[in-house]
């Protein structure tokens, strides 16, 4: 089964190839985090002009997904996918648990993650933020010492980190860097490069 799953996902990759060039901002799969990297979705469409469902079976814990594209559906294995754009232009990723988990800041380097669970009778809601230090490295829970641990050898990053967040939100954007201050103080970590 798995190995129909991945033929029917190289074949619909195919034909969606000339789509995913064209469609940046439609919804449809990312492959692979290259693909999330590039902005280059399988099965997309315009969701403006075209009928798209995503089902994930979040509920069942499946772990396929359904995509209904052109009419036909497709079950696509969760974990041989990077994960997914949806039709408002959110970006989700796979975990290895096969839970879907939102991208906060998908432009930048350093990704993170919140997942929100709203309070449901007498069990209060909660959000958890995760990151993970590339787009191929794993999801871990947003903790200073992780970070840190995930730039063992940035020591000026760790200088940084500690003076910027003594006891402040990880997550926190940079208004005036326009991104989170986590990667702006990344990028203040690395060296500076010389152009001739």
């Amino acid at each position: 089964m798995k190995t129909v799953l991945m033929a029917l996902l190289g074949v619909f990759a195919l034909a969606a190839s000339s789509q995913s060039q064209s469609l940046p901002l439609g919804s449809g799969l990312y492959r692979s985090a290259a693909d999330f990297r590039q902005h280059r979705l399988a099965l997309a469409v315009d969701c403006k002009t075209a009928t798209h469902k995503l089902r994930l079976h979040e509920f069942s814990g499946k772990p396929t997904m359904t995509v209904i594209h052109g009419g036909q559906p497709y079950q696509v294995a969760k974990d041989s996918l990077f994960g997914f754009r949806d039709c408002d232009g959110r970006d989700f990723r796979f975990a290895s648990n096969n839970q879907h988990y939102p991208i906060v800041n998908p432009g930048e380097a350093l990704l993170l993650y919140k997942v929100e669970q709203a309070a449901v009778g007498k069990n209060p809601g909660y959000v958890r933020l995760y990151f993970s230090p590339t787009a191929s490295d794993p999801i871990q829970p947003l903790t200073l010492l992780a970070v840190k641990k995930a730039f063992p050898n940035n020591h000026r990053f760790h200088d940084l980190l500690d003076a910027q967040f003594q006891s402040g939100d990880l997550a926190a954007y940079d208004a005036m860097h326009r991104m989170t201050k986590l990667n702006w103080l990344l990028r203040q970590s690395q060296p500076a490069t010389v152009s001739h």
